[in-house]
């Protein structure tokens, strides 16, 4: 091809400043985008676009000449344009940074005043705080001063106490002496007479006086000989009488539970058995359902049903109350009637033991002690208990 000339590179020239009009890098135009960052990198990628194309003719043309000038120029243009496609990465980084120090910046001034109204409130109530701790103070002071009143007052009553204590103490110590001084002259008047009365004993030769005496000492020890044994052998009672009356207490509660159990299951069957009835009553109480009914037990069919029928229910009904007549006769009854006359025994024996213990502790009148009428007030109550246990266990009830 023909080296270029000079209106090649004119045309050049205003090929370039009217891409660059168009751009409006001279205008600066805005680019529309996100930021005003972002306007100025699109704009020099546009201009850089424009520059690329020139320098390309550019190169071709000064290659024409000479190689290795237009090769220099081709190199120069890549490390340039390198370089200028760098520049938009930094800026977008640099942006980014200062866009983080401004959230951050902005995230610093929002604690600061946070930290700021925290501060003026905490110290509000840090005077609030102080206020209150000299009105405690001034309390304080005032009950340490009423508190050192009381003690001076505490201590002046115990000191005056202590006084009255010890006035006391030598008054009853005093009442001590006497006493003791007393029973010592007490002593003495009884040794001098006791003495003396020997005395008259021997020289006029009272020997009914001194028979007396001798027989009274010999009473006393024999009376007090019965007395220990009385009390031996009432504690030895007591203990066997309440040991009977808790076995009585204990068979008597059994047999209670049971017969309580029993008529509990009577009285079911019972209850089951009249509800029975009352609704066969009630199914039968027309002409019609009365026919059915004969027809039914008359072909021994039984009717089906929640409730009993026909003669499968009757049969029900005498099975269910022979197994409960058992329960008044046989092994049951004789197991019963065996706890009750053994708790009968029971009972008359520890009755006879406690009137034993009463018999002993007659008065000079021969009279007997008030709780002799308890005793048999308890025989009676305990008689009449064994009379509506035995209706019970019966069944006549």
């Amino acid at each position: 091809r023909r080296p270029s000339g000079r209106l090649e590179v004119i045309q050049l020239m205003e090929a370039m400043d009217s891409m660059l009009e168009k751009a409006g890098v001279d205008k600066m135009i805005r680019v529309t985008g996100p930021s005003q960052l972002h306007n100025a990198l699109e704009l020099m990628k546009a201009e850089q676009n424009i520059y690329n194309i020139v320098f390309h003719e550019l190169i071709r043309q000064v290659s024409v000449d000479c190689m290795e000038r237009g090769q220099l120029l081709s190199k120069l243009r890549q490390r340039y344009v390198g370089l200028l496609e760098r520049l938009p990465e930094l800026m977008k980084a640099l942006y980014k940074k200062m866009m983080a120090q401004q959230l951050v910046n902005k995230h610093i001034t929002e604690e600061l005043l946070y930290f700021k109204e925290s501060v003026g409130r905490l110290t509000s109530e840090l005077y609030e705080v102080w206020e209150h701790d000299c009105k405690v103070t001034k309390e304080a002071k005032k009950t340490q001063g009423e508190l050192a009143a009381a003690v001076q007052e505490a201590e002046t009553n115990a000191n005056l106490l202590e006084e009255y204590r010890e006035l006391c103490e030598l008054h009853r110590r005093q009442l001590e002496e006497e006493v003791l001084l007393l029973a010592q002259e007490r002593d003495v008047w009884i040794s001098a007479a006791y003495g003396l009365a020997q005395k008259i004993v021997d020289r006029n030769q009272l020997t009914l006086v001194r028979r007396l005496h001798v027989s009274e000492k010999t009473l006393t020890n024999v009376l007090k000989h019965f007395a220990v044994l009385l009390a031996s052998k009432d504690t030895g009672d007591l203990a066997d009488l309440q040991e009977e009356t808790e076995q009585f207490q204990e068979r008597l509660g059994h047999l209670g539970a049971e017969i309580e159990r029993s008529e509990e299951s009577t009285r079911g069957k019972l209850q089951i058995v009249c509800s029975s009835l009352d609704k066969r009553l009630q199914s039968f109480h027309s002409i019609s359902n009365l026919l059915c009914y004969l027809l039914t037990v008359t072909s021994l069919q039984p009717t089906g049903g929640p409730t009993f029928g026909g003669m499968v229910s009757l049969l029900l009904f005498f099975q269910m109350l022979e197994e409960d007549l058992e329960q008044y006769g046989g092994e049951v009854h004789l197991r019963k009637m065996k706890s009750l006359r053994s708790a009968a025994i029971l009972q008359k024996h520890w009755t006879e033991l406690g009137q034993t213990v009463l018999d002993r502790h007659r008065d000079f009148a021969e009279a007997l002690p008030p709780q002799h009428a308890a005793v048999e007030e308890i025989n009676k109550r305990a008689c009449e208990l064994y009379r509506q246990y035995n209706i019970r266990i019966s069944g006549n009830n």
